[in-house]
């Protein structure tokens, strides 16, 4: 039966949802109005489809609500992305407001036009037009992009979402996030981290960084010289395997002083396994709240005639 011949049932049902926002069963609306259950359930039905109603189970029973949908643009504009919906033909349905802004362009200036038409240099990104017609054809796609505008470069995240719109024809969302200040952040970081690896290798003292477990987390070059060891086999290793060559931290082993006190401390020993007088300054490394995370530890050879065994 063609939709128009019953638009007067569908009316009368969407009236007495909205009359009854509380809820009502098939039953209830085929006694309200005077219509059989088989026949309700196939007009409740279109309205569920079309997003005219939604439905919540009570156990055995299906309750009825008028839709509570709030309308597309208003949701495409509350988001701080760049949105658009594209037809199955790659033209613009509908976009959001950030976009219109970023673009400097009307809404009437893109609405109804196709994508490759477009002369502003965002749209002639080449794996636009490529992606979202794969995305017509259901292939969900995420990937970043980087975008030169003028002297400037901008990395975009572009989610590329098949969608079939109320009419049942396919098309396209496309969700563009800006993450240049992520990327600039990323690679101030990077950068930070190799000059700290620089500063921190270039220092000819014996230095090691272990975290609250007594993992050797970090290393000078030297420590590991010291230890006839290449700087890879130091870290990841307990601090009391390389220094006392045991599977246990020692009695008065500095590592765990340092975790228990939470303060710096200094020991002066004698140790058999490298044969060595040793003076380790352990300091603390503490969180916001004032618990151990790790330990730096400064390590001292020297001579004397006195041996005092960890």
């Amino acid at each position: 039966m063609p939709v128009e011949t019953y638009q007067k049932e569908l009316a009368q049902i969407k009236t007495i949802l909205k009359n009854n926002p509380k809820g009502m069963t098939v039953t209830d609306i085929a006694r309200e109005i005077k219509i059989n259950r088989n026949s309700v359930a196939k007009y409740l039905d279109v309205l569920l489809i079309s997003g005219q109603a939604d439905m919540v189970t009570f156990g055995p029973a299906k309750v009825f609500f008028p839709s509570t949908r709030i309308p597309l643009s208003t949701i495409l504009n509350y988001t701080y992305q760049y949105i658009a919906l594209l037809d199955k033909d790659l033209h613009f349905l509908q976009v959001n407001d950030n976009l219109l802004t970023a673009l400097g362009i009307q809404r009437e200036d893109i609405i109804g036009r196709p994508l490759d038409t477009f002369t502003i240099k965002f749209f002639q990104i080449p794996e636009i037009a490529r992606h979202a017609h794969a995305a017509s054809h259901g292939q969900k796609i995420i990937i970043e992009t980087r975008y030169v505008e003028g002297n400037h470069q901008r990395f975009l995240l572009i989610q590329y979402i098949p969608t079939i719109s109320d009419d049942g024809e396919p098309g396209v969302t496309l969700i563009i996030d800006d993450v240049t200040n992520q990327h600039t952040t990323e690679a101030s970081l990077r950068r930070c981290t190799q000059e700290s690896d620089l500063t921190f290798n270039a220092i000819t003292d014996l230095v090691f960084t272990t975290d609250h477990e007594c993992t050797v987390i970090r290393a000078t070059k030297a420590f590991a010289g010291f230890l006839h060891l290449p700087l890879e086999d130091c870290l990841g290793k307990k601090c009391y395997e390389l220094l006392h060559g045991s599977s246990e931290p020692p009695a008065s082993c500095p590592c765990t002083q340092v975790q228990r006190t939470k303060k710096p401390m200094t020991l002066t020993f004698f140790e058999p396994h490298l044969q060595q007088h040793l003076t380790i300054d352990g300091f603390p490394l503490l969180d916001e709240k004032g618990d151990v995370t790790g330990a730096v530890h400064v390590l001292k050879t020297y001579t004397n005639k006195t041996n005092t065994e960890l």
